[in-house]
């Protein structure tokens, strides 16, 4: 697990709130365990909880994908790429497991007939806290929950997008590798080598903070996706299937300590996609030497092999799924009809 500092995000819905609420709401983030958001006067719902660690590494993820994916192939001297490089290095594969995990479930917290089915559960004797052994010892169990599919299908094709995304800028940066070569100071060797690795594998070894205001553009993003269907059905791989489980913990109120969610993440053979393209990044700069070399291990693998590895933990490779949008009411957070009562 990553190692964070960590307190509860309350992830609630305001139906008369607007989501021009939420930059002043994390604004700064606050030591206390809640961040009480207004409901205009609405009775406040139990609330659904995620650690603060958790809603970061989402955060991360989403950061890391949105600014990789607008890398464009327009290098014209070492210093655009330096500037590239930077983007597509700044990542802990640890911590984009994790954050794509708890991305999927923020999306599922968004699908009210998910919400719905785990909230029956909520409302047994002694449903919650059984359910909540039940599905970490077991995620694939979430299988069996009622509208699951629908629910991860839409996390699937938002991965699968979002991969598609990068992999196609990563396609452009590598081309742009072998079109460059034209211009004379592509050739020349780039300075300091190891000096360029040593920077590389720093960058890869912490944990990224996001901002508050990158929390923030979260919560919009998939708040955003309430209401919308994907098309077609998705393979429930590993990632999908602990996404939802930590949603399904999140609405029973089982999700609350980070650590008790340590073995949702830990799956050494999917952040093995992360880490071997980090590898494989390291590999290609250890020998790179003229400066259209480094465009093309940035293309390759710092683009689209984690794009690949996203699109695959959404069931697919690099596919376009088509979404269909809803109307949607003011919703603030990404949570849909958490108005149960214990």
């Amino acid at each position: 697990m990553v190692s964070r500092v960590r307190f509860g995000l309350i992830l609630a819905t305001a139906l008369g709130a607007s989501l021009a609420l939420l930059p002043s709401a994390f604004a700064q983030y606050d030591p206390a365990p809640r961040i009480d958001l207004d409901r205009g006067g609405a009775a406040a719902p139990v609330p659904v909880t995620l650690p603060r660690g958790v809603v970061e590494a989402a955060s991360a993820y989403e950061a890391y994908q949105r600014r990789a994916a607008a890398i464009r192939a327009s290098f014209h001297d070492s210093e655009a790429i330096n500037r590239a490089m930077l983007v597509g290095e700044t990542y802990q594969p640890e911590q984009i497991e994790e954050g794509l995990i708890a991305y999927v479930a923020m999306i599922a917290l968004g699908d009210a007939d998910f919400v719905k089915n785990v909230q029956i559960l909520a409302r047994m004797p002694e449903g919650p806290e059984r359910e909540g052994y039940a599905l970490l010892a077991d995620p694939a169990e979430i299988a069996r929950m009622p509208g699951s599919g629908e629910a991860a299908a839409l996390a699937g094709a938002v991965l699968r997008e979002e991969g598609g995304q990068l992999l196609s800028a990563g396609q452009a940066v590598k081309q742009s590798a072998y079109d460059v070569q034209r211009e004379e100071w592509s050739r020349e060797m780039a300075p300091d080598p190891a000096g360029r690795l040593a920077r590389a594998k720093l960058l890869s070894a912490s944990a990224v903070i996001p901002a508050p205001e990158e929390v923030s553009s979260l919560l919009q993003s998939t708040a955003a996706l309430q209401g919308r269907r994907a098309s077609g059905e998705v393979a429930m791989t590993p990632t999908l299937e602990r996404g939802l489980t930590l949603a399904a913990l999140a609405v029973l109120g089982q999700a609350n300590d980070e650590r008790r969610l340590s073995s949702l993440w830990a799956r050494p053979e999917a952040a093995g996609c992360m880490k071997m393209a980090k590898l494989n990044l390291y590999q290609c700069l250890a020998v790179a030497g003229p400066h259209y070399e480094n465009i093309f291990c940035l293309g390759q693998h710092a683009m689209m092999d984690i794009g690949q590895c996203i699109a695959g933990f959404g069931g697919g490779a690099g596919l376009q799924p088509a979404l269909s949008s809803a109307s949607q009411g003011g919703v603030i957070v990404p949570v849909a009809d958490s108005d149960y009562r214990r």
